[in-house]
């Protein structure tokens, strides 16, 4: 009986550990088609060959996003760490975790947007084979990369 035990022990953590290691390299073989970030402005200029003046205004445009995210990750902590401690007490109020949760959904959604209208204002900055150029690595992005990445 403990030799029986002791294989399917051995055989659970093999084929976890198997699993495992496909799963991560699977993970790092897709990685590596997409840059590190769309938001380098010095790798964006030279993969787009941007003038001098679009790095300037992509410079400007890129400044104030960051603190629009900033702005939006600030409130999505806050309601996250609100709901961790409304979770960790003896018996949580169910409807504030739900508008905690419906905080953090809405801070999200607003963070899409701005992140959306930031693409699509850096791409008017652009000449049509820049632009083209800026929607593959843009689409590249959002169709590879895990959420929260892009």
């Amino acid at each position: 009986m403990k030799r029986t035990l002791l294989m399917i022990a051995v055989v659970i953590v093999a084929t976890t550990a198997f699993s495992f290691a496909v799963t991560r390299w699977m993970a790092l073989r897709c990685q590596g088609t997409a840059p590190t970030s769309t938001h380098d402005i010095t790798w964006l200029k030279s993969e787009l060959n941007l003038s001098d003046a679009q790095t300037g205004e992509l410079e400007k445009a890129e400044a104030g996003f960051h603190t629009q995210l900033n702005s939006f990750c600030a409130a999505h902590c806050s309601a996250r760490m609100a709901l961790g401690d409304e979770l960790a007490k003896s018996k949580p109020d169910p409807a504030k975790c739900s508008s905690l949760v419906e905080k953090m959904n809405e801070v999200q959604a607003d963070a899409e947007r701005v992140t959306l209208a930031h693409i699509l204002k850096v791409r008017a900055l652009l000449n049509e084979q820049q632009a083209q150029r800026y929607a593959t690595i843009i689409h590249d992005q959002v169709c590879s990369l895990p959420m929260g990445t892009l």
